[in-house]
């Protein structure tokens, strides 16, 4: 856990060449997230950030939104700060397991695209972990492709 946050840290920073931001409970089987992280680890364009409290770090930038005289630069929001060095015109790929998205609000603190992955943990099975997995792998390797052609095209 990093020093600025206790609501949330990064597993993987993001780089200048980051697209997509992989946005995790901490509440998924370590695991997942230690599986996820060595398949990243060598991915420019990718980083990775876990969240321990969600509600925390919602209710503190809900809280930092109502404070219309705080300037920005001043803003102490966890989120803002998370946030704040990923281009604008990344992916957040929000990993989810429950049925309401609980992290999907991430794309509106600093505007970024967020697309949400819906897990269904049922079992600690190995191999149903695996194949997750490779769910979220391939879910951050499709984003960075499209954000790929989108450069290109423009």
């Amino acid at each position: 856990m990093d020093a600025m946050s206790q609501a949330a840290a990064w597993i993987k920073e993001p780089s200048a060449d980051v697209g997509v931001v992989i946005v995790i409970s901490a509440s998924l089987p370590k695991y997942i997230i230690d599986q996820v992280h060595v398949a990243i680890d060598d991915w420019d364009q990718v980083a990775y950030l876990a969240v321990q409290r969600p509600a925390e770090l919602m209710l503190d930038w809900l809280q930092s939104g109502a404070k219309p005289m705080q300037s920005v630069t001043t803003s102490r929001c966890q989120a803002k700060q998370l946030l704040s060095p990923v281009c604008p015109n990344c992916f957040l790929l929000d990993v989810e397991v429950e049925a309401v998205p609980g992290l999907a609000w991430l794309g509106s603190v600093c505007g970024h695209k967020l697309r949400v992955l819906e897990l269904s943990i049922d079992g600690p099975s190995s191999t149903d972990m695996d194949q997750h997995v490779e769910r979220i792998l391939s879910a951050a390797q499709t984003l960075a492709r499209c954000l790929l052609q989108e450069r290109c095209v423009l």
